[in-house]
């Protein structure tokens, strides 16, 4: 069988069947996106808790003074935890060598925003390694690279609702009915990604 024809675009590698893959890497103390996604889910967890207490408050009989000290409890817990949330933030920053490296996988259908626990030379490595010898077709060694992977967020194209380009700091926006993704790219590939993914998502507010 012949190999198939692997195309290079600067530090973007395509592997002949239409995936476009890149690593990119984010200093995670000159950005915390990651530290006000967390800030995000623990308002949003601490507002479910105090509806649900307060409903349950109202349900027994009792009185607007104990509606409002259930929300005065979530509120409590949840002012603790971000206060906990710093060290914590600082401790997993300290453990990934200061950097939020992650890999990304874009093809017709979607983009996956995968994070590598290694650094970004290692990362490099194995997806060059991957992509070298998918071109021979040998793609047992997928293997190796998701041993290396972190957790994984993908949007679908289809399911894309709104997209937004924020060059200054190389990342473009996609978000879904429930996922929202942040797909990071360098300024010499900035435009290629952005207008793929426009391309790939018509039904999708561009802002």
């Amino acid at each position: 069988m012949a190999d198939k024809v692997v195309t290079y675009r600067t530090d973007i590698i395509e592997d002949g069947s239409g995936k476009y893959r890149w690593v990119y890497e984010l200093p995670m103390l000159k950005s915390f996106f990651l530290l006000f996604e967390v800030w995000k889910v623990l308002l949003l967890a601490a507002l479910i808790v105090g509806i649900l207490l307060s409903v349950l408050v109202l349900i027994a009989g009792d009185g607007l003074k104990d509606v409002l000290f259930s929300f005065e409890m979530a509120g409590l817990v949840l002012g603790i935890l971000l206060v906990l949330s710093i060290p914590a933030y600082w401790i997993v920053t300290k453990a990934n060598n200061g950097k939020y490296t992650v890999l990304f996988e874009m093809d017709d259908s979607g983009i996956d925003h995968i994070q590598i626990k290694t650094d970004k030379a290692k990362a490099l490595d194995a997806l060059t390694v991957f992509v070298g010898l998918l071109a021979g077709a040998r793609t047992t060694t997928a293997a190796g690279l998701l041993s290396a992977s972190g957790g994984s967020l993908y949007s679908r194209f289809s399911n894309v609702k709104r997209i937004k380009a924020d060059r200054k700091n190389n990342r473009i926006l996609v978000d879904g009915t429930l996922i929202r993704n942040r797909v990071y790219i360098d300024d010499g590939n900035f435009d290629f990604v952005y207008d793929y993914i426009v391309r790939h998502c018509p039904q999708a507010k561009i802002s």
